[in-house]
């Protein structure tokens, strides 16, 4: 049973680091948007656009990594 929390642990873990990566590389792909905000000539609906595919993607990296504490305490309770 310590075993198969571990993993799970260490696999929440993952997906969550991969999920981080992912909302990141939204911000950066898309920072030309982000910096028309200071031109005048931004495009309010793409920028909205962008900060919830941003945000999804971060709620989803914050379950998994939720995940990953619960399991590694988990295991840590395990004998």
């Amino acid at each position: 049973m310590k075993q198969v929390l571990e993993a799970l642990a260490e696999t929440s873990a993952v997906i969550a680091a991969i999920l981080w990566f992912v909302s990141a590389r939204i911000r950066l792909r898309k920072r030309d948007l982000a910096k028309g905000l200071g031109s005048g000539i931004d495009d309010p609906r793409a920028l909205l656009r962008m900060i919830y595919a941003q945000s999804r993607w971060s709620a989803w990296a914050a379950i998994a990594a939720g995940l990953a504490a619960l399991f590694a305490l988990a295991d840590g309770f395990a004998r």
